[in-house]
């Protein structure tokens, strides 16, 4: 008795093909989507912790703690996207020198995505007293993802006090506002 062998023709594989190509298709742009948002969030979120970090050092050390950008490991300069560290800056010179301890160094988690740091007195560093309030610095950091798009721009807001605020889309068009209502710019 022969046994009959089962199976698939040329073109029935093609057609299964094809359609699995397309439910691909269509399936990549919102995945595209959702990757970049939550490269967004944990972007946003990385300087959050960064920022929560150095105030409860000021407080636990009981000294002026710095956080800034830094290219040499050493002083404050370079970009916030890049590298940056956290130091007791016992005098104040945003300089690790003298009795100054490293807390920590952090390196941004996404490559060509950019973090932004808008702060009054135009100062490129953040910097906690030991009540764990800033010394008197407030500002923003938006988020700007590598290919620029403002759909998955994210925005801080930091206080005083040390506190970190949100800023959300308010009027439901896709895009984040500032707090004036305006969208946020790359």
């Amino acid at each position: 008795m022969r046994q009959q062998l089962r199976g698939y023709s040329f073109i029935e594989m093609i057609a299964t093909m094809a359609i699995v190509i397309i439910v691909f298709g269509l399936a990549a742009p919102p995945f595209h989507r959702m990757i970049e948002r939550n490269k967004a969030a944990n972007g946003i979120n990385w300087i959050i912790r960064a920022i929560n970090l150095t105030r409860i050092s000021a407080v636990d050390h009981g000294s002026l703690t710095t956080l800034c950008p830094t290219r040499d490991d050493e002083s404050c300069g370079g970009a916030w996207h890049d590298r940056v560290m956290i130091f007791t800056d016992n005098n104040d010179d945003r300089t690790l020198n003298g009795k100054d301890r490293v807390i920590i160094y952090l390196n941004f988690p996404y490559e060509g995505s950019t973090l932004k740091w808008r702060a009054f007195r135009n100062r490129q560093f953040l910097q906690m007293t030991a009540s764990g309030f800033t010394n008197y610095q407030n500002g923003n950091f938006v988020y700007c993802s590598a290919d620029q798009n403002l759909r998955f721009a994210r925005q801080i807001v930091l206080n005083m006090q040390g506190r970190v605020k949100r800023s959300y889309d308010r009027n439901n068009d896709g895009l984040v506002e500032d707090r004036y209502g305006k969208h946020l710019r790359c």
